[in-house]
């Protein structure tokens, strides 16, 4: 009964943290699309970034509704704080030209160190759902996250 709440506690916080990053990135579409022109790739991928990463952060937070999705919710929000944390790790490391400009909503005051860290934090709690997961089945068979 303990894992079953704590892998509730842990899908739950995760499906909000991606409803939530997908819209602070739709509700100012011109600072986010902005911070992207920022960023060290080619600008024919802002637009493309700009509606697609929202979208997918809107995907994963589906996929962590219902069972039948909920591994693949919980391994796709690990690929992808992997990747983002990649990304900053490459910033940190002074792999690009230039450094660019942080994010937006609760962490736009973070430095790219303290971004890091909070993304590592939250791989660290998407790790735990996944290892609550692969435990026996029958302690997933009453599974039942509630999001309304």
């Amino acid at each position: 009964m303990k894992h079953k709440r704590l892998l509730e506690g842990l899908i739950f916080f995760l499906f909000i943290f991606w409803i939530y990053a997908a819209v602070i990135k739709l509700a100012d579409i011109s600072m986010w699309r902005f911070q992207l022109r920022e960023q060290p790739f080619s600008d024919t991928l802002t637009d493309p970034l700009a509606f697609g990463l929202p979208a997918l952060e809107f995907v994963i937070a589906a996929l962590l509704i219902s069972k039948k999705t909920l591994k693949l919710g919980v391994y796709a929000s690990a690929l992808l704080l992997i990747v983002f944390s990649g990304y900053i790790g490459l910033i940190q490391l002074n792999f690009f030209n230039h450094i660019p400009c942080s994010c937006a909503g609760i962490i736009k005051s973070f430095g790219w160190t303290e971004h890091l860290i909070f993304n590592i934090a939250i791989l660290t709690l998407t790790i735990i759902a996944i290892f609550q997961i692969k435990r026996p089945q029958s302690d997933l068979a009453t599974l039942g996250v509630q999001l309304s």
